[in-house]
């Protein structure tokens, strides 16, 4: 015999605030969940209009995340119903560069098991050949250290690129750009319009 005031026993059936309880059970919340969702008359709602509809008369712990997992991996709606998010603006390719090592993709493989004190390296691709320089170096380095790298490794057999990209983000190879500048002794002089 329960005895709470949240809690009532009525005729074998637990309730919980005027709610009947439903055991830990997956085939028992799932068929639950199933009465309420995959009828034809409810249409296959989202996942507030479930909660809200199985709430009504059925209580258990974690119930909205429960209900939230069964809508989210409904077969029928991932395939029919329409995604609701901002359009994602367009994509546009990288030009093509005009010769080799012009175009450069300076990019960072971290935390990889420690040799000879690196666990680091720093891969520059060219965009045409595809041909590759992999600079063994350490997880801590900062952009003055990728430049001196990129100067002694790269630019002593390639000469200085048109382009680079990366995806450390705008911030990364701007300060790259400007210390591999100031490394190789040319001066930026920017003007206002």
């Amino acid at each position: 015999m329960v005895r709470s005031v949240e809690w009532l026993e009525d005729d074998g059936v637990l309730q919980f605030r005027g709610k009947i309880y439903v055991l830990w059970n997956m085939d028992l919340r799932r068929r639950v969940v199933s009465l309420c969702y995959d009828t034809k008359v409810a249409g296959h709602p989202r996942h507030w209009k479930i909660l809200k509809l199985v709430s009504r008369d059925y209580w258990w712990p974690q119930m909205s995340r429960y209900i939230g997992q069964y809508v989210g991996t409904c077969d029928l709606c991932l395939r029919t119903k329409p995604i609701r998010q901002a359009l994602v603006s367009e994509l546009y390719p990288l030009q093509i560069p005009d010769s080799r090592w012009d175009t450069l993709s300076v990019d960072f493989i971290v935390e990889l098991p420690l040799s000879s004190g690196h666990n680091a390296v720093i891969t520059v691709i060219d965009s045409v050949s595809k041909r590759a320089h992999f600079i063994p170096t350490h997880t801590t380095v900062i952009v003055e250290g990728a430049a001196r790298l990129f100067l002694h490794q790269v630019w002593k057999l390639h000469g200085l690129p048109t382009c680079i990209v990366s995806d450390r983000g705008p911030q990364f190879v701007a300060h790259f750009t400007r210390e591999l500048y100031h490394l190789l002794g040319i001066k930026l002089a920017s003007f206002t319009a």
